[in-house]
């Protein structure tokens, strides 16, 4: 019931605040806004005030020049006197309004400096009144003290006839101007009123969409809950009833449950020295059956060697609330040695008080598997290293075949050449002049065969153009030099640009195998037609050589052969060269119909 009253109590107190809120904002808002009209509308009544005196002065004004034109045309001296009189108030009247005029514009200057126009006129008219005030009273002196003397008087109401249209034309402009900035200030009032009733209609909306809708959907959020409750309370109280009886169920349940978990779970509570609160009936069995486990340490009725056992203490011991997991070898009652993995638990009481809940895993079979995968790895490692002793033997053996090669290349062309250059220098009579320009002839044919004979041994060692121009360029060198020293038709394409440059490594591996592939191509497949094509996509590098010569069949080459003598150290040192850079080589051949080989290089990333 209170809380209810404090519901009802808080909602109206809520909506109390929301209508002062509302109220109080339009009723500030709307006498503010009668004040600022209130007030402009008095600069308004000062305006007409100003424009009923400027249109005033217009008249006195033609009223002057009018009454001296009567004084000069009137002979009868009553009528004259009366007409002096006249324009003597007339005069006065007209300075009084000009003076007011003055005085009205500077003091508004001063306060708002509305119009800097009307100032400017003022400025420009006061000469004009001065010459017609000046002149007019001098007229009145002459008339007034000598009436006979015509002539000053004559002079006077000339100038006072010329500047009075004068200063009735710029008095015209001042009444126009001040006439448009009455209007222009109606028109800001217009304005004014509009955007104050916007901002009040928009006050309203914001008010009715953040106010008092809000607070009419709280309202009725309220009562729903307030219902919502009370079923609620009605289920509760049918719920109640069944939990009740389920708990009576629970309770037996978990009686039932905390024996299995006391026969078949490895556990033990601890307090926060080790010592032993409570111990699983099988962790009791494990360790020894016959000895009471309660108020002795944990660590010394486990039989544990001296460093597990300080290091399980030492877990024990440590209260920062983590949970700690180690690995510890125990021996059970039996004698049998076996692997736990134990893991160690703070839980904190209520009273501030905290113990060790200490919950282990036979992990034995895990680390007999551990232990037996450790032993593969070894064989395996092994074996490897037996591979890869095997594979450098090849790789030395290979290169001291290639350096054979090359010395018996070296000693059976190019050693007999320069010995034949030497004899044949050597055995120059120059006496015999006929037979000495002979000698030079064959000199000069043994000189361009030595030059061939370096250029090919020397093409077949690192060319210039793969370190300077990449791959591509040397690739192009290569078909042409061996389509000129072999006669065979060597060709190569390109499907697409290339123009990236990768790895020296990566380019002189590709060099070789392909350098490799047309060797053997010319050598072993009796081919006449070679094709070398170039591929590059976004991610992958591919070279393709294809012969038309008598193929073979790739079962029949060994993966690995056992010596040069039986041949297929060319492939072999294909594939290595392929698995170094990360690539992968294809080889399709058949007898008789031609041989294919395809090298992708992935381009990483």
């Amino acid at each position: 019931m209170n809380k209810q009253e404090s519901l009802d109590h808080q909602t109206f107190s809520r909506l109390s605040k929301i209508y002062i809120i509302a109220l109080g904002a339009i009723a500030l808002f709307t006498i503010g806004a009668q004040f600022f009209i209130q007030k402009y509308l008095n600069t308004q009544i000062d305006d007409s005030r100003i424009i009923n005196i400027s249109g005033k002065q217009r008249m006195l004004s033609q009223k002057i020049a009018k009454e001296l034109l009567l004084i000069e045309y009137f002979t009868d001296e009553e009528l004259k006197n009366q007409h002096i009189n006249h324009l003597e108030v007339t005069v006065d009247l007209w300075k009084e309004a000009q003076e007011i005029l003055t005085q009205y514009n500077e003091s508004v200057q001063k306060k708002h400096k509305d119009s800097t126009e009307i100032m400017k006129m003022f400025a420009a008219l006061d000469p004009y009144f001065q010459e017609v005030y000046k002149n007019t009273v001098e007229a009145l002196y002459v008339i007034k003290s000598d009436s006979k003397n015509t002539k000053d008087f004559k002079s006077h109401l000339n100038r006072v006839i010329k500047y009075e249209p004068l200063f009735l034309k710029q008095m015209d402009a001042i009444v126009f101007q001040y006439d448009k900035e009455a209007k222009q200030k109606v028109s800001s009032l217009k304005r004014i009123e509009y955007i104050l009733f916007i901002i009040i209609i928009l006050i309203l909306i914001f008010e009715f969409f953040l106010l008092f809708r809000p607070a009419t959907i709280t309202i009725k959020k309220t009562i729903s809950d307030l219902m919502l409750s009370q079923k609620r309370t009605e289920d509760m109280a049918h719920r109640t009833e069944e939990l009740r009886k389920k708990q009576e169920q629970n309770v037996q349940e978990l009686i039932s449950l905390t024996k299995a978990i006391d026969q078949t779970l490895l556990y033990a509570r601890v307090d926060h020295k080790g010592t032993i609160i409570n111990l699983g009936e099988r962790f009791t069995q494990i360790l020894n059956a016959e000895d009471n486990p309660k108020q002795k340490n944990l660590a010394d009725f486990i039989n544990l060697n001296e460093v597990q056992k300080n290091r399980l203490l030492q877990l024990l011991k440590q209260n920062k609330g983590n949970i700690f997991n180690e690995e510890f070898s125990i021996k059970t009652n039996k004698g049998e040695q076996i692997w736990l993995d134990v893991s160690i638990y703070t839980i904190f009481k209520i009273s501030g008080d905290s113990e060790k809940l200490v919950l282990c895993s036979d992990i034995s079979k895990r680390k007999e598997a551990q232990k037996e995968i450790e032993r593969l790895n070894a064989v395996r490692y092994k074996e490897q290293q037996e591979i890869q002793k095997s594979n450098a033997s090849q790789i030395v053996e290979a290169q001291e075949e290639e350096r054979k090669r090359i010395a018996k290349e070296i000693h059976d062309s190019i050693g007999q050449m320069l010995t034949a250059l030497k004899l044949n220098i050597e055995s120059i009579n120059l006496k015999n002049q006929e037979r000495t320009e002979q000698k030079i002839e064959g000199l000069k044919q043994l000189s361009d065969d030595l030059i061939q004979g370096i250029r090919i041994a020397t093409f077949n060692l690192t060319p210039p153009e793969l370190k300077d121009y990449g791959i591509l360029i040397a690739l192009q060198k290569m078909v042409t030099e061996l389509s000129k020293l072999t006669g065979k038709r060597i060709v190569l394409e390109q499907e697409s640009e290339l123009h990236q440059r990768f790895d020296s490594l990566v380019e002189t591996n590709l060099y070789r195998v392909t350098q490799e592939a047309v060797n053997n191509a010319i050598k072993y497949a009796d081919s006449d037609y070679i094709l070398v094509t170039v591929n590059l996509s976004e991610s992958i590098l591919s070279i393709t050589i294809v012969d038309n010569g008598k193929g073979f069949d790739p079962d029949k080459i060994p993966a690995k052969p056992d010596n040069n003598a039986k041949g297929g150290m060319g492939l072999f040192f294909m594939k290595e060269r392929m698995n170094y850079i990360n690539g992968r080589i294809f080889i399709n051949s058949k007898p008789g119909e031609g041989s294919r080989v395809t090298l992708n290089y992935t381009i990483p990333e």
